[in-house]
């Protein structure tokens, strides 16, 4: 755990006012019970950190035995003061980004503050002094203006804010409310924070939100010079011409009426710049496919379709890729029909979901990709009961949303991730088989050779409606809903008729080698045809890869 007083010794040099100095309460030791006037109690459980007037103690709290933070310090000093208006700021403040109040309290006259834990983790400060990138500093600067833009719903200013106090936990989290004022008021007392503090601070002026824009916009100059705005002000012609800056850093750091008018435009304005630097992608795809050699086999029961393109929404653009493939079964007409009808449905489905307008979120990322193949089984179904025959497929679809996964499965169709040379797979066989794997009776790499690999338990078209847990997705292997892609990433969607025959080092071994994605799903599709010497089955592969590009950043200011 790692915490921060409500004024470090290291800001001390920083903040400009005067500063009492005098001697914390006497230490707590390990397993002191600390009593609030209600009867909570909070065991002590070590010694945190003890500045010159507060000491900061990891505590529990609950019956849960939560973590906890706990301040003390005598409530006549400064520091009893700041962990007094901490707490009144804190309360009804429902918001992540800020350490959750738990109690506070005062006796024998020290005030206690008793507020939640964090993970222990760098400061914004480490940070920036550090080599760093604007866009690794982009995310961050953007959590923090969400996390203001509540505070100054909450009827608050906080007028305080600096990069040491900026945890960088998951979300990250700012700390010392001690300073910050109602909105339109004015502070109770004159100070400032150099570099970070506007110069009307220190006027006579009510705050209002327009004082923490400019800190943000202090942090950003910080990012992209590598230097606090100096005491002579800021000159934005000598800042790096990187498109958007320039004009972010104007509406922060001009005079309060040349500021943003409140902080959620700035938010805005982070936000597009923060999707102006993140790297484009693209999805490229290769296909193969083959009826086999066998001289009956008249058609090829395998199918398989890809869509691609952009949803354009008012927060930005997202691209997104969708790959399916499905494998027919029930005999050479119906197991034809089958899997097109399924292709055809997904497919019609996607132009659907993805011609909207909203941003795309994982999670309903994660219900179109199931309601898709809901909507496959339901037309296979009518399909089958339409020819009065006994058909179905399995069928496997990906779906890709910048560089974010989620996938639907039915069957013994598979999907490979390649990343790095290694081949994972993502996809859980539903088959006699496998099952046998789970119960541990044979091996994994025994399901190629086994005698009834071709026994599929779940397939399209066996009944409607289908039974929501038919539908597997990503955490039947992955335990997670949804992964994140990286650049060069490559998934591979096949019928049983490739990995049957073809081991997952060596799709590696052909994909490093191949010259591109058509060459190695055509260097595929031949060694399976080559080692099935009945060539009794279809063999199908689609592969799509994600490419990211970066995008020119600096040039002319706009």
């Amino acid at each position: 755990m790692s915490e921060s007083s409500s004024l470090p010794e290291g800001e001390l040099e920083e903040l400009v006012e005067s500063i009492e100095i005098s001697s914390p309460p006497q230490v707590l030791q390990p397993g002191t019970l600390v009593t609030s006037p209600e009867g909570t109690s909070f065991p002590i459980i070590s010694l945190v950190k003890s500045t010159s007037q507060v000491n900061i103690y990891e505590a529990i709290a609950g019956e849960e035995s939560q973590n906890v933070c706990l301040y003390q310090a005598f409530s006549n000093t400064e520091a009893g003061k700041r962990l007094k208006q901490e707490a009144l700021v804190s309360k009804g403040l429902d918001c992540p980004m800020f350490p959750c109040l738990i109690a506070d309290f005062e006796r024998e006259e020290i005030t206690y503050l008793v507020r939640s834990a964090f993970n222990e983790t760098k400061t914004l400060a480490e940070v920036l002094s550090e080599p760093h990138s604007l866009a690794e500093i982009l995310p961050i600067l953007t959590q923090v203006a969400s996390a203001l833009s509540q505070l100054h719903s909450h009827g608050w200013v906080h007028l305080f804010l600096r990069p040491t106090h900026i945890v960088l936990d998951k979300p990250i989290k700012i700390l010392d409310l001690s300073q910050a004022t109602p909105v339109g008021e004015k502070p109770s007392r004159p100070f400032s924070v150099p570099g970070y503090s506007p110069p009307d601070l220190n006027t006579e002026e009510p705050v209002d939100a327009r004082i923490d824009i400019y800190a943000v916009g202090a942090l950003l100059y910080q990012a992209v010079t590598g230097k606090k705005i100096p005491e002579t002000g800021v000159e934005l012609s000598m800042l790096p011409a990187i498109a958007g800056v320039r004009q972010i850093l104007r509406h922060c750091l001009g005079s309060r009426e040349e500021r943003y008018p409140n902080i959620k435009a700035l938010h805005q304005d982070l936000l597009r710049l923060q999707r102006r630097l993140q790297p484009q992608v693209n999805y490229g795809f290769a296909t193969a496919s083959s009826i086999g050699l066998d001289p009956s086999r008249l058609t090829n029961q395998d199918a398989y379709g890809y869509l691609t393109g952009q949803c354009i929404a008012e927060s930005g653009t997202q691209a997104w890729a969708v790959a399916c493939l499905a494998d027919g079964m029930g005999g050479m007409a119906a197991g034809e029909v089958a899997s097109e009808t399924a292709i055809d449905k997904v497919l019609a489905k996607v132009a659907q979901s993805l011609t909207q307008e909203d941003e795309i979120t994982a999670q309903t990322q994660v219900q179109w990709v199931k309601q898709w193949v809901q909507a496959a089984n339901e037309a296979v179904y009518t399909a089958m009961e339409k020819r009065k025959v006994k058909g179905g497929c399995t069928l496997i679809c990906a779906c890709v949303v910048n560089r974010r996964l989620t996938i639907a499965h039915v069957g013994d169709s598979r999907l490979y991730l390649l990343r790095n040379g290694n081949a994972e797979l993502l996809t859980y066989d539903h088959s006699l088989p496998m099952a046998l794997v789970m119960q541990g009776e044979i091996s994994l790499e025994e399901v190629r050779n086994h005698p009834d690999r071709s026994k599929v338990l779940r397939s399209l078209g066996d009944r409607q409606p289908m039974p929501d847990y038919y539908i597997d997705g990503l955490e039947k292997m992955t335990k997670k809903t949804v992964m994140e892609l990286q650049s060069d990433d490559i998934l591979l969607l096949c019928s049983d008729g490739l990995w049957e025959q073809v081991l997952e080092e060596e799709m590696c071994q052909v994909l490093s080698q191949a010259l591109d994605l058509n060459a190695a799903a055509t260097e595929l599709l031949r060694i399976a045809l080559e080692r099935d010497t009945d060539a009794l089955d279809n063999t199908t592969i689609v592969l799509l890869r994600l490419q990211e590009t970066l995008v020119p950043i600096t040039g002319k200011a706009e």
